[in-house]
C-alpha cells in the first residue's frame, strides 16, 4: 500500500467512524423521546392492505387503521371471516375491501395485486401479518406441514413485495410492516420450523430495507414487530411459566404499541421491550449454558405440549 492510499484509508476510515457515532447518537436521542413526544403522521388518506384479515392480530389492525380513516383492504383465504371483519369498519364509517387469497401462491398473489389497483388503487400501507404455527416438533411434522410454514411465513412476503414495493418507491410514499416474532432472533423449543421462518423474514425485511435504500426514497418506510406470545388464538393453550414475570401479551396492548410504532415511522418493535430490546443486543455474548438455564426456568421446554392454536393439525 502506498503512501496516499494509506492516507486516503485512513480518512475514509475516520469518516464511517465519525458518521456511524453521528446516526447512534441520532438513533439513542431518537430512543429516548417517548412515542405520545413525537408527532404521528396522518394515515387518512392511506389505502391499507393487511394479509391474514380475517382474524386474530389482522382484525386489529383493520379495526384501527379504519378508526383513522383509511381505506382497508382485507386479504386472508377465510373469505367469511374476511367479510365480518370488512363490516366491522364498514359499521365504524370506514371502507373496507376483501378479496380470497392464498398468499403463499405466487400467481394468485400479483393477479389479486392488480385487482386491487384497479379497483381500489395503490396500496400505500401493507402489513405483512398472514402466518400459521402447526405446533409440532420438527421431527414428528409431516413436510407437507413444514412447506406450508415456509410457504406463508417466508415466501409469501417475497410476492407481497415485489406486488407493492414497485409502486411505494414510483410513489416515493409507503409503509411496509412485518409481523416477525421474538422467534425470529432467538431459538425457541418445539418451534424450529415456526422459528427458521421467523429468522428468515427477518433477514428478507433488514435486506429489503437497505435494498430500498439504494433507492434514495426516504418516504417508503418500514417497521417490524417482535412480540412475545399473543393471545390472539394463534397461540391458544401455550401455558408460559412464571405468567406473573412474562405473561402472555394482550393484543389490544400490543396493538397500541405497534400503532404508535407505525405512525411515527420506528423501525423496530419488540413486546415486551422493558425485556427483548436489551436480551437482543445481549445475546451474542451471553454463555449457551445461561440461554438454556433461563429456557428452562422459564419452562419454553414444556409450552407448546398444552398447544390448542388453530392452526393445530393431528
Amino acid at each position: 500500500m502506498s503512501l496516499v492510499s494509506g492516507i486516503v484509508f485512513i480518512f475514509q476510515l475516520l469518516w464511517l467512524l465519525l458518521t456511524m457515532l453521528y446516526h447512534s447518537i441520532v438513533a439513542l436521542v431518537c430512543f429516548c423521546v417517548p412515542n405520545f413526544l413525537r408527532p404521528k403522521k396522518d394515515v387518512s388518506n392511506e389505502i391499507v392492505l393487511v394479509t391474514g384479515g380475517a382474524c386474530g392480530f389482522g382484525r386489529l389492525y383493520a379495526l384501527e387503521f379504519t378508526k383513522r380513516g383509511a381505506t382497508v383492504i382485507l386479504w386472508d383465504i377465510n373469505e367469511d371471516g374476511a367479510r365480518e371483519v370488512a363490516k366491522e369498519c364498514n359499521d365504524l364509517g370506514g371502507k373496507a375491501y376483501t378479496y380470497k387469497v392464498n398468499v403463499s401462491n405466487s400467481e394468485e398473489v400479483y393477479k389479486v395485486a392488480a385487482d386491487v389497483k384497479a379497483d381500489v388503487g395503490d396500496v400505500t400501507i401493507l402489513v405483512n401479518n398472514a402466518g400459521v404455527v402447526h405446533g409440532k416438533k420438527l421431527l414428528e411434522a409431516p413436510d407437507y406441514l413444514l412447506h406450508r410454514t415456509i410457504d406463508v411465513n417466508v415466501k409469501a412476503a417475497f410476492w407481497l413485495y415485489k406486488a407493492f414495493a414497485p409502486s411505494m418507491l414510483e410513489n416515493n410514499h409507503g409503509h411496509i410492516v412485518t409481523m416477525a416474532s421474538v422467534g425470529g432472533f432467538v431459538g425457541v423449543w418445539n418451534l424450529a420450523d415456526y422459528c427458521a421462518s421467523k429468522f428468515a423474514i427477518c433477514g428478507l425485511e433488514e435486506a429489503m430495507y437497505y435494498d430500498m435504500r439504494l433507492y434514495e426514497k426516504r418516504g417508503v418506510h418500514t417497521t417490524i414487530i417482535h412480540p412475545f406470545f399473543m393471545n390472539t388464538g394463534m397461540f391458544a393453550g401455550v401455558e408460559v411459566g412464571h405468567p406473573s414475570f412474562l405473561p402472555m401479551i394482550e393484543p389490544e396492548h400490543a396493538m397500541k404499541n405497534c400503532m404508535d410504532a407505525i405512525l411515527t415511522n420506528q423501525r423496530y418493535v419488540y413486546l415486551p421491550g422493558w425485556l427483548f430490546r436489551p436480551f437482543f443486543i445481549l445475546k451474542p455474548i451471553i454463555p449457551a449454558d445461561a440461554l438454556t438455564a433461563s429456557n428452562l426456568f422459564f419452562k419454553f421446554d414444556k409450552q407448546m405440549d398444552t398447544y390448542t392454536g388453530r392452526e393445530k393439525t393431528d
